[in-house]
């Protein structure tokens, strides 16, 4: 899950004003390192904006911790203090070893439910608003700012804070199925129904980055029978930016030995205790599909790792509980399944991407191996491999894709090509979805029937 770290999932709930009632809303989605909704207020011509809603992906989103603990690991954790940012607070980053410790999940594969460490509380900051999102450390916004520069566009652009732009960020420790256990999709589901309303009933364009593509799709396609009748209600379509579709080589990274991201002196498994158990990782582990019986891992001794042994390998790795939640996760949102709305996927390309690993051990065991000693590499944006960011166009014939050379899988977020299409589909209608789109809402029941 070594990419999951960087990543963040957007959400933007554009809603058209109720001057103007001639243009839909639109719900935006964006993925890396933050979530926020939004709805903009009428400009003075009198023209009508969409409803903004963001999610941040994995890493993206700020968290924050209430302790009430008998035991640390250190003299220098805290063992109890109210709401206080988590993540990623200059204070708590002075202090890894207690971070790790206070952000591992446990998991009880008996009743498939996720736990935090016993008298530590974790929870989404600010939600609904955009202090969740708008930097990784809210006390240090200049420093630290994740989606702080589309933010600023789409204020610049007249929309306005808890008006008609909203922030959702989530727990980005958790896979879709620990999201929905949490209470969390009820949250965000509340969140969108409120953004409609208050926006003269116009539904909403979700967009989302990353990690959160497969947040936003999971969440879509586990709503009630009722939610889903009225699905155009509430959601007009959904824009994606660097999608994880199919996975990515780069997550496997972070369970195996860890990923540092190539930061200078730090430890390449610092983040490893985190990485190799949260659920999110394996939830963005490489599918069959396209790597089919490609050697993605391999070792000095031999041993050799296709997308079909990865059970196998998590399990000679010793990482047992992630293989227990590999087994839940891996289906959740594969095959990707057709979806009834309209789709746009932005999306970077040239940029190396990791494609495959070879670990200088004869054998994988339950110590940390070494950092890869070789690394194959292909196209993509850097983190997602060019096959799995294409594999939007599954999603069904209405999807809209935008590629960008050079454009990064974080750094698009900055891209002033992608950013300027992004304002454009957020600011103008989207097409009226065809009476075939409709059809296929129908049809959802029977995608969840086959691993859904």
């Amino acid at each position: 899950m070594g990419y999951l770290l960087c990543a963040s999932w957007l959400v933007l709930l554009l809603a058209s004003c109720r001057a103007a009632p001639a243009h839909s809303p639109v719900i935006i989605l964006p993925g890396e390192a933050c979530v926020c909704l939004t709805c903009n207020a009428c400009p003075s011509d009198a023209r009508s904006n969409n409803n903004i809603s963001c999610y941040s992906g994995l890493a993206g989103s700020v968290l924050e911790a209430k302790l009430n603990r008998t035991e640390v690991p250190s003299i220098l954790c805290s063992k109890q203090h109210d709401w206080e940012v988590e993540w990623l607070s200059l204070k708590a980053a002075l202090r890894p070893q207690c971070l790790l410790d206070e952000l591992t999940i446990t998991y009880d594969p008996a009743t498939k439910s996720y736990h935090n460490q016993e008298g530590i509380q974790i929870r989404p900051y600010d939600f609904g608003g955009l202090g969740g999102i708008y930097s990784i450390d809210p006390d240090l916004p200049g420093f630290t700012a994740t989606y702080k520069p589309i933010i600023e566009k789409l204020k610049d652009a007249g929309y306005t804070e808890n008006q008609d732009l909203f922030g959702a960020p989530y727990d980005f420790r958790l896979a879709g199925d620990g999201l929905e256990s949490s209470g969390h999709f009820d949250k965000l589901r509340a969140l969108i129904e409120h953004a409609v309303k208050a926006n003269g009933g116009k539904p909403a364009v979700l967009v989302a980055h990353s990690m959160g593509c497969l947040v936003s799709l999971y969440f879509i396609t586990r709503q009630s029978a009722d939610w889903r009748q009225a699905l155009f209600t509430y959601l007009k379509g959904l824009v994606t930016i660097s999608a994880p579709w199919e996975g990515s080589i780069t997550a496997l990274k972070g369970s195996i030995s860890g990923d540092n991201f190539d930061i200078p002196r730090v430890p390449h498994d610092l983040l490893r205790p985190i990485q190799s158990t949260a659920p999110a990782g394996p939830w963005l582990f490489p599918t069959p599909d396209i790597w089919q019986d490609k050697v993605v891992v391999q070792t000095q001794g031999g041993d050799q790792y296709t997308t079909k042994d990865i059970e196998q390998m998590l399990r000679d790795l010793h990482l047992l509980q992630q293989a227990d939640v590999y087994e839940v996760t891996r289906d959740l949102t594969y095959p990707v399944p057709l979806l009834d709305l309209q789709v746009y996927c932005l999306y970077g390309y040239g940029v190396e991407t990791d494609e495959g690993y070879l670990y200088a051990v004869d054998h994988f065991n339950d110590s940390v191996p070494p950092a890869p000693s070789n690394t194959q590499r292909g196209d993509g944006d850097g983190t997602v491999n060019l096959a799995s960011l294409q594999a939007c166009t599954k999603l069904g014939p209405q999807v809209v894709v935008k590629t960008y050379r050079g454009a990064e899988h974080t750094e698009i977020l900055t891209n002033d090509a992608a950013v300027a299409d992004l304002l454009n589909i957020l600011t103008e209608d989207f097409r009226t979805v065809p009476s075939l789109l409709q059809r296929f809402g129908e049809m959802l029941p029977t995608f969840r029937t086959q691993g859904w």
